[in-house]
Order: structure tokens, then sequence, then C-alpha cells
């Protein structure tokens, strides 16, 4: 058995924030290569490197949490497997000159794949053991075992995102890094971060990438991504998020970072994540000292972070990773590997098929792999090169303008599967199980045959295409602002899902096979056509719009019967359901609802549409033979859309007098409510139509107001002497009675603790 520590490092964060430069900074500070290097150090930070892509370096630490100095390396040429099986060698024999080495002699018949990795691996150690055996420092770092972290460094990539969220919900020992400036992106927090034409101009990300959120948004997930609901309260994951803050002077006001901070945490507190950000660090991005107390802060990180969950690892899932990775074909190594094919390999190391699963968790845990054995489709898929999945998930996504098939994909989001194969000729065996791999995490949509999609009027071949949306480069499109003959879909959770076109548009033509694909150009809009053998094709159009998702008829008329219309629409809201109850496990508290906006204020108030129930329209908006009427009645047919479905939002949870005023009814201090809350005074003026409070003995009392927004509320205040300081209007974000139960039970621990206090 091995002792090893292991570990993913991943660093991500707001556009143009440093974190590249910060990051490579470290590792020169961390890293020194022999004086007699034949490669400098530019060579190793280049191995697999991609600015606009992913960046992974892996490397390998020598020593354990009882030392205070790591010796870190880059893992390359499988220096990782070298030193772990050194580190076995040396800890059974201390005394390193007595370790001998027998070759023994095979025919050359007999001799397979695992024999002649097994002697490279074993001659290399012994090349090794003659270079260190004078020095009893290295050897001693050995003995107390080995580190393996993977780092990566995570650009803009508009086809990254979706993949690195599944990605890091299947790594558990990492540790993330989420970089912010507080020159760039602070006095900006609450709008749209920028992507400087000059960088992402050429590939259109600076108008199709982070266009929906603001930068606090964006930040947040990032700081949370990969995270499920049932991991909130584990210790681990509570300190694996490292909040990075960056700036190019000496010093920055004290008071601006302070802002900065609460107002971070304010919102995290405000979505229940703020448990994850515990960690905060602040760097000089042009200060070496600076940047050297951040490579400090980072390992000390992952020495206590591990501290007591070294794993002892057989020597043999050592020596199966190094060889799985080292597996080729005509001169080109694997990207992706049969799991049947693992297994195949380890029986030479008398491993079980029960001890290959545990293998493959193990190093999927800290990046080294990726295997996702949950989903039925992919759980014979192993990806053993993360760094080319992910160049291929470039190419495919950005592809050359000069390609034959780049047109149709950069215009429509459309590919047949034998281009799919021709971008794939290093890989030719590695193509299918690729789009398999995108299909099953929604980021692309697989269409059986062409003939059920239309470009220009026309059908395309009759083979395998698949769909892209996000591969368009072309704007995105914007509906009038005062256009309510819609309905939509709104998706609400801190993790939100990176665009639900692929995922809707699959399960839409995977189960409809009288459903169509309209190939469209905006890169945010995508339409159906859905035959009907009573009447003419119904049109649905679908619209992305960040949290909300519009969906429009195009071609209802007189000649169209109603259930015609009706059916339709069910098969869409079906699709939509199936699609985000799919993400419901990735993705955080994830909450959908279906609704049509009100024509009294199409902004801001709309009317919920749920299985058998029907629709409580006001007077502005009549259920005659219109949009409405057809979703509403294709809701009340979709048994997906029940109404105390746990994943539904609903008008029903929203904030209430009775559920505030039934929660927060002790004798508080006013200013521990006000700090706990977070709550910023708004007005000293009650709005007109106020409701009027009956006094209550000194009780603080928050009644929302009756016309005004749901995140405003009435509040008496009291002093600490209890005394009536009169009523004020108050901003907070309280979104449902969950929110305001957790800060009714912040307010009470914020009570007790100044009580504690006192009697101490």
């Amino acid at each position: 058995m091995v002792p090893v520590v292991t570990g993913l490092i991943a660093v991500m964060g707001l556009p143009s924030s440093g974190k590249t430069t910060v990051l490579e900074s470290v590792l020169r500070q961390k890293i020194e290569l022999k004086p007699d290097a034949n490669v400098g150090f530019d060579y190793y930070l280049n191995r697999k490197r991609d600015e606009k892509c992913l960046s992974i370096y892996d490397l390998c630490a020598l020593g354990s949490s009882q030392h205070n100095m790591y010796a870190w390396s880059f893992a390359t040429n499988r220096f990782g497997a070298i030193y772990s099986i050194l580190s076995h060698l040396v800890r059974r024999n201390p005394c390193i000159a007595d370790i001998e080495f027998e070759t023994t002699c095979q025919s050359p018949k007999y001799v397979t794949d695992m024999d002649k990795h097994v002697r490279w691996l074993l001659t290399r150690t012994q090349e090794l053991i003659k270079s260190i055996q004078n020095d009893p420092g290295k050897v001693t770092l050995i003995h107390d075992g080995v580190s393996l972290i993977n780092v990566i460094d995570v650009g803009v990539n508009k086809a990254l995102y979706p993949f690195l969220s599944m990605m890091l919900l299947h790594c558990h020992r990492h540790i993330r890094l989420a970089f912010f400036s507080l020159d760039r992106d602070v006095p900006n927090l609450e709008e749209k971060p920028n992507l400087p034409h000059d960088l992402y101009g050429k590939r259109r990300d600076d108008v199709l990438v982070m266009r929906h959120r603001s930068r606090l948004t964006y930040l947040l997930h990032f700081a949370t991504v990969g995270y499920t609901q049932q991991q909130r309260n584990q210790e681990d994951v509570q300190n694996a998020t490292v909040m990075v803050a960056t700036r190019n002077e000496s010093a920055t006001d004290s008071k601006i970072v302070a802002e900065a901070k609460e107002k971070i945490s304010q919102q995290a507190q405000s979505r229940g994540v703020d448990q994850f950000l515990k960690n905060w660090l602040e760097v000089n991005v042009n200060n070496d000292q600076s940047i050297k107390e951040l490579g400090e802060k980072i390992e000390d990180l992952i020495k206590y972070k591990y501290k007591q969950r070294t794993l002892l690892l057989p020597l043999r899932w050592i020596v199966l990773r190094s060889l799985v990775v080292s597996f080729n074909s005509r001169g080109t190594k694997f990207m992706i590997v049969r799991r049947s094919f693992i297994i195949h390999s380890a029986k030479e190391l008398n491993m079980k098929e029960t001890e290959v699963d545990e293998f493959l968790k193990t190093f999927t845990d800290f990046g080294s792999i990726l295997y996702m054995p949950q989903y039925d489709s992919i759980k014979d898929i192993v990806i053993v090169n993360i760094w080319e999945f992910t160049q291929y998930l470039n190419k495919l996504y950005y592809p050359q303008e000069g390609e034959p098939y780049a047109s149709n994909l950069l215009k429509y989001g459309i590919i047949s599967e034998s281009s799919v194969k021709k971008i794939f000729c290093k890989h030719p065996d590695s193509a299918e199980d690729f789009m398999t791999v995108l299909t099953t995490i929604a980021m692309a949509s697989k269409i059986e045959s062409g003939r059920s999609i239309l470009i220009d009027d026309h059908q395309q071949r009759n083979e395998v295409h698949y769909y892209l949306p996000l591969a368009r480069t072309h704007e995105e499109y914007n509906p009038p602002d005062k256009e309510n003959d819609y309905a939509f879909i709104e998706i609400e959770s801190v993790n939100f899902p990176a665009n639900v076109q692929a995922c809707i548009s699959y399960a839409i033509m995977d189960n409809n096979k009288d459903a169509a694909l309209i190939a469209t150009e905006h890169s945010n809009v995508s339409r159906f056509l859905f035959q009907s053998e009573s009447g003419p094709p119904i049109t649905i159009e679908m619209i992305y719009k960040g949290s909300k998702t519009r969906l429009r008829i195009l071609n209802s008329s007189s000649d169209t019967s109603l259930a015609t219309v009706v059916e339709a629409c069910k098969k869409v809201i079906t699709a939509s359901c199936r699609c985000l109850q799919r993400k419901i496990n990735t993705i955080r508290d994830l909450k959908y609802s279906f609704a049509v906006p009100c024509c009294k204020s199409p902004d801001d108030k709309c009317h919920y549409l749920y299985y058998k129930h029907n629709p409580e329209f006001c007077d502005a908006c009549p259920a005659e033979n219109n949009f409405r009427l057809y979703w509403s009645s294709a809701a009340k047919q979709c048994k997906l859309l029940e109404k105390d479905s746990e994943a539904r939002m609903d008008r029903d949870n929203l904030l209430k007098s009775q559920d505030i005023s039934s929660l927060i009814t002790d004798d508080y201090d006013f200013i521990a409510l006000k700090r706990a809350l977070n709550i910023v005074d708004d007005s000293g003026l009650l709005p007109e139509g106020a409701v009027r409070l009956h006094p209550l003995g000194g009780k603080i009392i928050a009644v929302p107001m009756v016309e005004m927004p749901k995140s405003c509320c009435l509040v008496k205040c009291n002093d600490w002497l209890g005394k009536n300081k009169g009523l004020k209007v108050f901003k907070f974000p309280l979104n449902d009675k969950e929110c305001c139960k957790r800060w009714a039970a912040a307010v009470r621990r914020e009570h007790c603790s100044k009580e504690e206090l006192h009697d101490k």
C-alpha cells in the first residue's frame, strides 16, 4: 500500500481577474527544475495549456502533512507512478541502497502490454533510486508518501462551462479558487461581465458568453457549482472554496475589500450557500511576495484539508492508472477507454470487477480520470484524458471556418455524424462515445435522421445529426419588451443551467416522432414543427433568456383545432419537465415553474400553470381562444407539473405577512435583526396604502407591503429599552418561506449570542 494524498485544484472565476497570471507565478515559485534539465519551465506550463479552453497541470509532491515543506514537481512521463512505486519500496526497505531488482525473462509471444509497462516503470524507478540514494532528505520525504495534485485553469469557453459543472460534481476531493478583481469587478458587481473585444471578439465570446446574469451571480456560480444539496453540511465541502480577490496596486482601501466581502456574503446568504464561502484571500498580481504568501496558504489548505484523509492505495492501482493513460492506437494515446477494456487489463493484476470500480471512483475523485456510472448510457465509458477531451470540445464548438461542416455548425448549430467522425480522425473509435457523453450530460441533442431537420425548408441527409445550440455565433434575439403572447419556463438556482436549449430539444426530438427541428440562426432560439393529422402543422419557438425561457406558438389560426395546438404545447411542456428533472440531482436547489405573463404587468406579474388546476386569470387576462387557453389546457394534462412537486416554484411559496409575523415575534433587538438579515434602510416614509400595525408590546414585526415588491417589508422598530422608534420601510432579499425560516433562526442566534456575551 502507498500513502497518497490526492486532490484537484480548480482555478476559475470572472474574466480578466488575473487567475492564470497568479497560478503560473505560484507554480514557478513552488517548483524548482534541476540545473541540468533538458527543457525549460515553459515547456511544462505549455504541455496541456489552452488559455481559451482548459489548462491542466499534473503535479506530484513528495512528503506528507507531517512536514512543513513539500517537494513539488511536474508529474510528467509517469513520474507520479514512479514516485509511488519508490515510496512503496522505501517503506518496506528503509535502506535504499539495499533495494535490488530482478527482471525475469519471458518468451516474446507471452509479453503483454501490462508486462511491458511494468518493466518500463521498474526501469525508471531503478534509475531514480541511483539518482537520490545519496540524498537522505528526499528519501525521507518519499518514505512519508506522495501527493498527486491535478490543477485545472478554466478559461472563457461556452462549451467548457457545462462540462465543468458535471466534472466537479464527480470530483469530490477538490479545492476551487474563485477569482474576482477588486479593481475591475467589485465596482460593477451588479453589472454583466465585460469581455474585452480584443481578447474574445474573434470567437464572438464577447457577445455570446456570460450575457444573462451579473458578475456577482456568476461569481457565486463558480464558487458553488458541482456541490449537491446533500453535500451542503459536510465539513470538507464547506471548506473547499477559496474566494480570491486580486488587485493590481500594492495596497487597496481596506474598506473596499470589506464592503466587497460583505456584499458577496450577503448575496450568498440569501441563496443559502454562504456556508461554502469560508475562506477569503487577497493577492497583488504584480507583487512576488504577495503571490508567494498566496501559494503558501493554498499549500496549507491542501495539507490540512486532507490531513485525516490520506489514502492507502494498492500499488497495483497506481500501475493500472499509469497503464490506462499510456494506451495508444496508431501512435495516439487514448482519450476514452471502455470500462470493460480496463477490467480485462486489470485481470493481469488480479483485480476483480468490484475493485476496478473502486479504482475508477478513487481516480475520478481528484480529476485524474472521469467516470460517471450513474448514467446508464455512459456507465461503460471512462474519459482517461480529460485535457484531450476538452480540446475536442473546443474543436466541436469553435470550428475553423474553412472546414466543410463549419457553415451549418456556426450558423445553425447542426452537424452530421459523418462530419463528427472527420473531426475525430485521430480518435476514430472515440467519436460515438464522445457524442454519447455530450447528449447524456445535456450539451447536445441527438437527432436520429436528418429528415427531421429543416434548413431553409429542406430536409437533411438520412443519417444521425447533432444539434449544438451553443455552437452558433449569430447575435441573440431580443423580443419586444411589451410582448406578452407567450408562456415561459422560469428556472431558479444559484447554479443555473448554462443553457437549456440542447436538453429540451433532445427531450422533444427523442420522444416525438412527428417533431422536426427548424434551423434558426439566433444563438438563443430553437424552433420545432409538430405535424398534425387533422390540420396544418404547429410551430413552437423557444427563446432562451437566462432564468426565463419563452415559449411562443407561431402559426395557430382558425383552421387549427384547439386539441391540435394543446397537444403540441403539451409535448413541449413535458419535454421541458423531463429535461429539468434530469438536472435536479446535478444542480443545487433547482426550482422551476411554468407560467404566462399577466397583461396588466408582464414584467412583474404572471399566472402559474399546474397539472389538473385551472389558472386564476385576472380580469385583464381573459382565457379565451388564445395562447393562454392553449398553454393552460396543456399544463392541466401534464402530470409532471404537479403542484406539490419538490422542484416546483409557485406563488404559494412566496412570503406572506403571517409567515413573517409568525416567525419573528419575540423581543429581538432591532440592531441584531438588521445585522442578521442584512436589511437596508430604504425609506423613512411609509408608502400610500401601507398596512397599519397595532402595538405589540415592544416586539419587532415585519409585514410585506400591499403594493410593494416582495423584497420590501414594514418593520416596527424598538431600541434596547423597548422604546418605540416608529415604522420604517426596508428592503431585503427574502425569497421564500425556507429563506424566511433560515433568517428567523439567524436572528434568534444573534440575540442568544448577545445574551451569552452579557452573562459572561
